[in-house]
């Protein structure tokens, strides 16, 4: 395949290749003219085939191998490539066989959350980057053990899958509040409610909290690293409520939390709200993710792009309206650092994305207790 040349409105789409670029004085204009990354993925369930739809949008990326233990996610994520490309991956029942390729040099590990730490140090010890999907582990002493893997490769690239660390709207909107236009920052108030539940991944595992680490492991880290974003780092203290027995009749043995409430507090007086359920009415006044902070002068709304001024003579403002591909930006900035001549930041660090697991164990703690939990009582905080 011939190298890749970027556009600049491309090239702008993936916020952390542009920065860099900016940063280090550079012309956007012509700043790739790369031979494309030849990628494996690992695991193609619902979150691998959309990594997979995302990195077969992006011409900086070529995909020569899959594997899954199921051959009908096999036979799907081949199909898929080959209506987008023209060419059918190579395809493995055991990830081992992808990972003694010389020809892969970068692996899209989306397994389920019980795996990451396994096949994500396997990955690094076969010498390929790698993006890890989210949580970066289960436990504190799971993700250290990655770190510490990660760090004995060096030359290696390894992001984690937030992917909203790559969207321009939540950048900007993360700059906002920062710049103080909001004022002092007062609250987050959050939701990430569905009717489609019970969820239950292949063979369940979405159901089984030894092996999801439960909602607010598998899926609320995407909410406490926005938080921990805004906030500079996790909380102090949570308080939450919910309930494991929603769904008893359809799915006896169910252990994971299919509803609950939590709040977050700051040791500078910030708090947030979250709500997190599976079992809201089919209607869009009930579900969906709402992302807001509210500031002494304002608030932001993550899921529109809107700010608004408590000065109503302030018109409101606009960043980034609509959809936004973040998981193809996510995928873009990984890509882009591979390539890259010179060492670039990720969107998110591993000591970053092991907080969102802290703050993950801290509020199943405070839920399971319904009580007051401190951070002190479920691990060490940030890593060095």
């Amino acid at each position: 395949m011939p190298p890749i040349r970027m556009n600049r409105r491309h090239f702008l789409g993936c916020s952390a290749a542009a920065g860099w670029a900016i940063s280090q004085g550079r012309e956007v204009e012509g700043a790739m003219n790369l031979p494309p990354v030849r990628l494996g993925l690992i695991g193609l369930g619902n979150r691998g085939t959309a990594l997979l739809r995302a990195a077969l949008d992006l011409p900086e990326a070529e995909i020569v191998a899959v594997a899954d233990v199921e051959e009908r996610h096999r036979r799907r994520a081949c199909g898929i490539a080959e209506k987008a490309r023209g060419r059918r991956p190579d395809e493995y029942a055991d990830p081992s066989d992808l990972l003694v390729r010389e020809d892969v040099e970068a692996v899209l590990v989306a397994l389920p959350n019980v795996h990451h730490l396994s096949w994500n140090c396997l990955a690094l010890a076969s010498g390929k980057h790698l993006y890890a999907e989210k949580p970066l582990c289960l436990t504190l002493e799971e993700c250290d053990l990655l770190i510490a893997e990660a760090d004995r490769r060096p030359d290696q690239v390894v992001h984690v899958g937030f992917q909203r660390r790559s969207n321009p709207r939540f950048r900007e909107g993360v700059e906002l509040i920062r710049s103080g236009e909001l004022g002092s920052i007062l609250e987050a108030r959050s939701s990430w409610t569905s009717s489609n539940g019970p969820v239950d991944g292949h063979l369940g595992w979405l159901g089984k909290r030894e092996q999801s680490g439960d909602w607010m492991m598998e899926q609320g880290v995407h909410v406490w690293d926005w938080l921990h974003w805004i906030a500079g780092g996790p909380p102090a203290r949570a308080c939450g409520y919910g309930r494991r027995d929603v769904f008893a009749d359809l799915r006896p043995g169910r252990d994971v939390t299919d509803h609950y409430t939590v709040t977050l507090e700051w040791p500078d007086g910030f708090h947030a709200s979250f709500v997190h359920s599976w079992v809201d009415p089919a209607d869009d006044s009930f579900t969906g993710i709402s992302q807001r902070v509210v500031g002494t002068a304002g608030g932001f709304d993550f899921g529109t792009g809107t700010a608004t001024f408590r000065d109503r003579s302030l018109p409101r403002r606009a960043l980034h309206p609509g959809n936004l591909p973040d998981t193809r930006f996510a995928l873009s900035s990984f890509l882009f650092a591979i390539r890259s001549p010179e060492p670039i930041a990720p969107p998110v660090t591993l000591a970053e994305a092991r907080d969102a697991t802290l703050t993950a164990l801290l509020v199943r703690k405070a839920v399971d207790e319904r009580r007051v939990v401190g951070l002190d009582e479920v691990g060490s905080g940030p890593a060095a």
